[in-house]
């Protein structure tokens, strides 16, 4: 009987410190971290400015980042693939996005693009989470457009390491 309880209490045992904790990544835990574009008013750099019906693309890619909205501030993407190799990734900011019943532009918009260069660095999580991106050495340049009526007048980093999503990283002024 000794015997048996014996073994009973050793499976039993066996069975609990056999037991891994589950491997699941919290909501809360931080990942890789977007872009935060502040727009202001290039008067008064102080006071930001929305952007009327502004959509964003990456440049040369159909699919819109942000899709005709009235806004201050942006949370864009970034690309990364090799830890340590700066990337510069463009953006087409287009405002005034009216569309006509057939969805088609109007005449009023008016695209700028700017470059964000950025260097990815991976920061190890956790086991279940993994990995994460932070990008170092954040920098801003206004393409020159093509056309006359250019409507972003200035641009400026104002965080140069991405780690978190608590302040804006670019300020754009208009």
């Amino acid at each position: 009987m000794i015997k048996k309880i014996s073994v009973l209490v050793f499976l039993i045992a066996v069975l609990f410190l056999g037991c891994e904790r589950d491997d699941i990544c919290s909501e809360a835990t931080a990942t890789t971290p977007h872009l935060i574009i502040r727009f202001y008013d290039v008067n008064d750099t102080d006071e930001p400015k929305t952007v009327r019906q502004l959509t964003v693309t990456g440049q040369g890619v159909e699919d819109e980042i942000v899709s005709s909205t009235t806004t201050d501030s942006i949370l864009l993407p970034l690309r990364f693939q090799n830890e340590g190799e700066t990337i510069s990734t463009f953006f087409e900011l287009k405002k005034d996005t009216d569309y006509d019943t057939n969805g088609n532009d109007s005449n009023a918009s008016n695209t700028d693009v700017i470059e964000v260069s950025y260097t990815p660095e991976f920061i190890y999580v956790s086991r279940a989470c993994g990995y994460k991106s932070i990008f170092a050495g954040t920098e801003i340049d206004v393409i020159e457009a093509d056309d006359d009526d250019v409507w972003i007048i200035n641009a400026l980093t104002v965080n140069t390491t991405i780690e978190d999503e608590k302040a804006a990283h670019i300020n754009i002024y208009h």
